[in-house]
């Protein structure tokens, strides 16, 4: 699954901000500035010079994006944020607290898990995931295998029984599970929140 960090192209003299893509994940492909400058028409309007350009880290200063506008200092490139309470309508703020909590419940499942069995830690992001579940399809297909060199976070490649591998495997998807679980319930909090202040007293 791609992750592609949000692109923010601001006027050079007011620090103004023309676009923000905004994040996204998911089978998405990063554009380039030109293609940008084509599919956007603020940008396609004005005199390329004129315009700033600033690409962020997919994640980064998500919880900020969420509540507060931002305009660019023109000079140092930084993001200045206003404090000030949004004004923003309501289902637009549930909206998104929500897009901020999917990408903190997708950090906490990459993030890895230790395993009750192994006491050991395992990494879970994308590519580990499938190929936790790679080996435990080579597993069915292969019942004589009796064991499985992995790697870990807390002590490098380890050798695993059979029996333990599987054992982690499950306590990987209840990992995962458990971050979804706590996603959806977060959600559930969001969705039935009546005012600004509700929704912001929702944390991960």
């Amino acid at each position: 699954m791609n992750q592609i960090g949000r692109k923010i192209y601001f006027d050079k003299l007011t620090g103004n901000v023309l676009v923000d893509t905004g994040e996204r994940m998911g089978a998405v492909v990063e554009t380039t500035q030109e293609q940008d400058f084509q599919a956007y028409a603020a940008l396609a309007e004005r005199v390329p010079s004129t315009i700033g350009f600033l690409q962020l880290e997919y994640g980064q200063d998500a919880d900020k994006f969420s509540q507060y506008r931002y305009r660019v200092d023109p000079e140092t490139s930084a993001i200045i944020w206003d404090l000030t309470p949004p004004t923003a309508p309501l289902e637009e703020v549930k909206q998104a607290k929500i897009d901020f909590l999917n990408t903190e419940c997708f950090k906490a499942i990459y993030a890895g898990f230790t395993s009750a069995t192994t006491s050991h830690t395992f990494r879970f992001n994308e590519e580990d995931q499938a190929n936790f579940n790679q080996q435990s399809t080579l597993l069915l297909l292969k019942p004589e295998i009796p064991e499985v060199q992995w790697r870990t976070e807390d002590a490098g490649i380890v050798t695993l029984t059979r029996e333990q591998f599987i054992e982690v495997v499950l306590e990987a998807g209840q990992h995962k599970q458990q971050q979804i679980g706590k996603y959806w319930l977060l959600k559930a909090e969001v969705e039935v929140a009546e005012t600004k202040e509700e929704v912001d007293a929702i944390i991960w």
